[in-house]
């Protein structure tokens, strides 16, 4: 299990998985903080505001890095095959395929959650926004 774990790792030499992984970190960790860790008062509710845009801009990001990281890795696999003079070179060709395909499946797998976590954060403030204004009316 872990030999085949290691014949991946030339996955991670590519600078696009890494974008989509800060992304995703990124994303993620302020949206968790958001839906699970924070205490509903003024201050979250005001947080939540300011980061919403940005954070929904970084999740549109995701499937879109996937696509560069295929279209990087088709270009990487072309081009071998030009400068190999065909199907020569098969591990070359099947790594940049790879490539492509994995940056596209890491870009897709990222955002689903992150789409179901701004659901959430959504929920969460009308909720805070509806006990809010009934406390102002009690």
């Amino acid at each position: 299990m872990l030999d085949h774990y290691s014949q991946q790792l030339f996955l991670l030499d590519n600078p696009v998985v890494w974008a989509i992984l800060l992304d995703g970190v990124v994303c993620h960790s302020l949206l968790i903080r958001f839906c699970i860790f924070e205490r509903r008062d003024q201050r979250w509710f005001d947080l939540t505001q300011y980061w919403l845009t940005g954070i929904k801009q970084m999740l549109t990001a995701l499937p879109l890095l996937g696509l560069l990281g295929t279209i990087t890795g088709l270009m990487h696999t072309f081009i071998t095959m030009s400068k190999g003079g065909g199907l020569a070179l098969q591990e070359l060709i099947t790594g940049g395929l790879g490539d492509a395909l994995f940056t596209t499946q890491l870009g897709l797998v990222l955002v689903v959650p992150g789409l179901v976590l701004v659901g959430l954060l959504h929920h969460q403030r009308r909720n805070w926004l509806i006990r809010a204004a009934h406390e102002v009316i009690d």
